[in-house]
């Protein structure tokens, strides 16, 4: 079944290892925008393995996949975590007419990006309004996903993933704590976000949603 939290760490797990490139594209060690989303989607279970494309023809591999376009009201699309952005004009986003990536939250974005040559974490609309806010369409997938949560006990050893980008307390996270492991010292339910439970990690006497912590 299709998991929006595999497709995130897909992209989580290649944060800060691989580069940019338009002419590389296809892996290990370099992707653009659109071949680290359709990688990402296949990793998630929303598109078949080895499907592949470009910035245009995303659209219609998400529509024909069960995503579905948000609507804009009053100038602002309401994204949440596992959104897709596609940027530019459909049928003249090709190439570097376009761009794309995954929504982490409601705010900040997981993409494959030339500005930081490979995949980063940046607020959507600060980097939009950097690209003169080319046209916008957001997707959500609209069919049956699995929302299988993270539980971890106290004592454990957790691992705080790179696509983290606040605490539990609303804080941001300062990236020297990433993609570091931690002990579990208390747990508490929670409904925020993705999460259903909130985790104090020891070390970093810090509050973290499950959806950012994995074995």
């Amino acid at each position: 079944m299709a998991n929006k939290e595999q497709m995130i760490q897909w992209m989580s797990d290649r944060q800060g290892k691989v580069t940019y490139s338009m002419n590389n594209r296809l892996g290990p060690t370099s992707y653009d925008c659109s071949s680290a989303v359709y990688f990402a989607l296949a990793a998630g279970g929303f598109l078949p393995s080895g499907t592949m494309g470009n910035t245009d023809s995303l659209f219609g591999h998400l529509e024909a996949n069960g995503w579905k376009q948000l609507p804009e009201v009053n100038g602002y699309i309401d994204a949440q975590r596992g959104d897709i952005f596609i940027w530019g004009v459909r049928g003249q986003s090709g190439g570097a007419s376009g761009h794309t990536g995954v929504f982490t939250d409601k705010d900040n974005i997981i993409h494959c990006n030339y500005g930081y040559n490979g995949i980063t974490v940046n607020n959507h609309d600060q980097i939009w309004s950097y690209n003169n806010g080319p046209a916008n369409t957001i997707y959500r997938f609209g069919g049956s996903q699995s929302e299988k949560a993270n539980s971890f006990a106290i004592g454990q050893k957790v691992k705080l993933l790179n696509h983290a980008t606040h605490y539990q307390t609303s804080e941001a996270i300062p990236a020297w704590t990433k993609n570091k492991t931690y002990t579990v010292q208390q747990v508490k339910s929670v409904n925020q976000s993705n999460s259903k439970k909130a985790y104090l990690l020891k070390e970093i006497s810090s509050w973290v949603l499950e959806q950012d912590l994995s074995n």
